[in-house]
């Protein structure tokens, strides 16, 4: 904690892909190296002899000498380019976008109307295609996309963003940070043998009768006398203090996450996997706030009477098993969340209660650093 950010923002990131042939190749999606390609996305500034550049005073220098709440680079970079172009045939190309930005949010889109199919989400797949015009990627989200290029009526399309930074309610982008990459489209129809299949993988469904256990986790952030945000927690603990969230190995939970800050918070839980129910405005907010603030407990001050706002409908392409959620300021988000393996419910092949334990958190990197992160320990 304290230098993530710093190691992911020097380059030390990297993306893999571990694949099952039994399950994945009956499906027919494009493969291999040419139309199977992570596209690993964020944005960093640079001076201009080249090296990346990052601020060295933070918003509340007598606090925090260097901390700033976020950092926002003016290049976005795919795979090690900034502003790359691709060429490709007018077939399908499967894309796993992985946004490892520190706290910027895309939202994808073809300058010429392409569609993105979503198969995958983060690291399952979801149950059957779904074809969206634009997606909303938080930090360390994966989006598992297939794009036809043979529906392209133009030989050029741009890969572009118009998420505000910081998400949701910050800067619109400009022309640099609007622009993520080039694809030049061969002018050529081709024999394209993959596919979209009608079904893809389904998995055991979420039985809440089996539910051992329900959690409330709220999100804090703390701010200055000049209004600067100083630190975040999660149900205003720091990370040292005791552990407080300790799940069964091979056991299913229900938490309710409660965001009462101004930003978009992507919640990652090392180990468990979660599905989304569904988000919930909060209404009479600043009143359910002062309340939390004063007792940090969502029953004693009365959740269910605040959690009655319009609901927000989770995305189809999201409503699969996800490693990271994007979590609604001022909303309740109820999820599932899973201590064992997903595809059959056994318990884990390996002793998950060892220490040091696990960990979650807020994937803003800056967030994590100071400290919206809490410990995590498993047990039988």
């Amino acid at each position: 904690m304290g230098l993530t950010r710093v190691n992911l923002l020097a380059g030390l990131l990297g993306s893999y892909i571990i694949r099952d042939p039994v399950v994945e190749e009956p499906l027919g999606l494009p493969n291999g190296d040419e139309f199977d390609r992570p596209l690993v996305v964020f944005d960093r500034s640079f001076r201009t002899d080249g090296s990346i550049f990052m601020s060295s005073i933070g918003n509340n220098p007598d606090i925090h000498p260097q901390w700033q709440p976020e950092y926002f680079g003016d290049a976005i970079i795919v795979n090690g380019k900034a502003w790359p172009r691709l060429t490709v045939r007018r077939r399908k190309y499967r894309f796993r976008i992985i946004n490892a930005s520190n706290a910027r949010f895309f939202r994808f889109f073809f300058s010429n109307g392409l569609r993105f199919t979503h198969v995958a989400s983060d690291s399952a797949y979801i149950e059957k295609p779904v074809t969206t015009n634009e997606t909303l990627v938080g930090p360390s989200e994966i989006t598992d996309i297939v794009v036809d290029f043979s529906q392209s009526k133009t030989n050029v399309a741009i890969l572009a963003n118009d998420a505000n930074y910081p998400y949701p309610s910050g800067d619109p982008v400009n022309e640099d940070n609007g622009k993520v990459m080039k694809f030049i489209i061969l002018p050529d129809q081709e024999v394209d043998t993959s596919r979209l299949p009608r079904r893809l993988v389904e998995y055991p469904v979420v039985d809440l009768s089996s539910v051992t256990h329900t959690r409330y986790v709220a999100m804090y952030e703390y701010v200055s006398k000049i209004d600067e945000p100083t630190h975040l927690y999660l149900n205003a603990k720091p990370f040292e203090a005791p552990v407080t969230e300790t799940p069964r190995v091979g056991s299913t939970e229900v938490w309710y996450v409660i965001n009462l800050t101004e930003d978009n918070h992507p919640l990652h839980i090392h180990l468990g996997l979660l599905k989304v129910f569904d988000q919930t405005a909060l209404v009479e907010l600043e009143e359910f706030k002062e309340c939390m603030t004063k007792k940090n407990d969502a029953v004693k001050c009365n959740l269910k009477k605040h959690a009655r706002g319009k609901k927000v409908a989770v995305p189809d392409h999201e409503k699969g098993w996800k490693n990271v959620f994007k979590m609604i300021p001022g909303h309740v988000t109820k999820i599932a969340v899973r201590f064992s393996y997903i595809h059959t419910n056994a318990s884990y092949s390996f002793d998950a209660t060892a220490e040091p334990g696990y960990v979650y958190h807020c994937h803003v990197l800056d967030h994590e650093d100071n400290a919206m992160m809490r410990p995590l320990k498993l047990v039988n």
